[in-house]
C-alpha cells in the first residue's frame, strides 16, 4: 500500500508540474477519479516528452520502446516505474483500453520521424494519434454512457489539440516541427520558415483557419460534459473554460503566439474553479 500510494504521489507531482493547464479541474474530482486520471495523464505525459524533447535523450526511440514495454507490464500486473505501478492500479479499477495508450505511443513515435501533415485531414489522423486517446481514457475514467459520448470525446480532444498547436507554433517550429496543415500555408503564401517576419500576416491567417477548426470541435463537444458522470461534470467544464480561453486569446491577438506561451495565470483559473464551484452549488 505504501508503494502504490508513493506511486500516486508521483503521478500527481508530474500531473500538477506538467499539465498545468490540463489539470486545473482535476482536484474537483472524487479521490478514485482525480488519482486515476492522474495516474493515466502521468504515463501519457512521459511518452510525450519523450518525443518532445529528443535531443536532450540519447536514445529517443529506446526509450519509448521501453515504456512500450512498460505498458505491456501495467496490463500483466508487472509494472515496475512508479507511474506504471499507479496505472496498474488504475485499469483494474477503470475499463481503460491497452490500444488507448499504444496509439499514443505511436503518435509519438511519429513525432521523432516527423514530417509535416500535408493537409487537414492528415493533421486529424495525427490527432487521433496523439489527443483522442486521452479523450476516451478520461470517458473510461469520468462514466457516462461510453456509446454515445466517444463521438464528442474525440471533439473534445481535437479541440484542445488544435488549441495547443496554435499556442505552440514557435516552439514546436524551433523544434523542426509545423503541425499546421502544408496546403494551408502554402495557399497563404508561406512557402519556407512560418516564423520569417516576412510571411508574418500569412502565418496569422493560417492561424486564424485553425481557431475556426478548432472552434467547430469545442462546438462540436459541448454536450458531453453533460454526459458524464455528476462528479465529473465541473472538471470537463473547466477543462473546457480554460481552453477556450486560451484560443480566443489566441484568436484577439495571434502575434502572442510568436512571443509567449499563451495561458492563464494562477488567479484567473483560480477565478474560473470558483465560478464552477458556484455555478454546480446553485443547480
Amino acid at each position: 500500500m505504501t508503494d502504490l500510494t508513493a506511486a500516486y504521489a508521483e503521478c500527481a507531482r508530474i500531473t500538477r508540474s506538467r499539465g498545468a493547464n490540463f489539470s486545473v479541474g482535476f482536484e474537483e474530482l472524487p479521490e478514485a477519479k482525480r488519482t486515476a486520471v492522474q495516474a493515466s495523464y502521468a504515463f501519457c505525459r512521459l511518452a510525450d516528452d519523450l518525443a518532445d524533447e529528443p535531443l536532450l535523450r540519447a536514445d529517443p526511440r529506446r526509450l519509448l520502446a521501453e515504456w512500450r514495454a512498460e505498458l505491456a507490464a501495467v496490463y500483466r500486473g508487472r509494472a515496475r516505474h512508479p507511474v506504471g505501478v499507479a496505472l496498474t492500479d488504475t485499469v483494474r479499477r477503470y475499463p481503460i483500453a491497452r490500444r488507448c495508450f499504444d496509439d499514443l505511443i505511436r503518435g509519438c513515435e511519429q513525432d521523432l520521424r516527423f514530417r509535416a501533415p500535408q493537409h487537414l485531414a492528415a493533421l486529424r489522423r495525427y490527432c487521433d494519434l496523439v489527443a483522442t486517446p486521452i479523450g476516451e481514457i478520461s470517458l473510461s475514467i469520468f462514466g457516462g454512457t461510453r456509446a454515445r459520448l466517444r463521438p464528442l470525446a474525440r471533439h473534445l480532444a481535437h479541440a484542445l489539440q488544435w488549441t495547443n498547436v496554435l499556442r505552440d507554433v514557435r516552439e514546436d517550429a524551433e523544434r523542426g516541427r509545423v503541425y499546421l496543415p502544408a496546403d494551408w500555408c502554402s495557399q497563404e503564401g508561406i512557402d519556407g520558415d512560418v516564423l520569417s517576419p516576412a510571411t508574418r500576416a500569412a502565418l496569422f491567417r493560417v492561424i486564424g483557419r485553425g481557431v475556426l477548426v478548432a472552434r467547430d470541435h469545442y462546438d462540436a463537444a459541448r454536450e458531453l460534459a453533460d454526459g458524464v458522470d455528476p462528479d465529473a461534470r465541473s472538471t470537463v467544464r473547466l477543462m473546457v473554460g480554460v481552453y477556450r480561453e486560451i484560443l480566443d486569446r489566441i484568436a484577439a491577438d495571434p502575434a502572442r503566439v510568436l512571443d509567449e506561451r499563451v495561458g492563464l495565470s494562477d488567479d484567473e483559473k483560480l477565478a474560473l474553479v470558483q465560478r464552477e464551484r458556484r455555478a454546480s452549488a446553485s443547480v
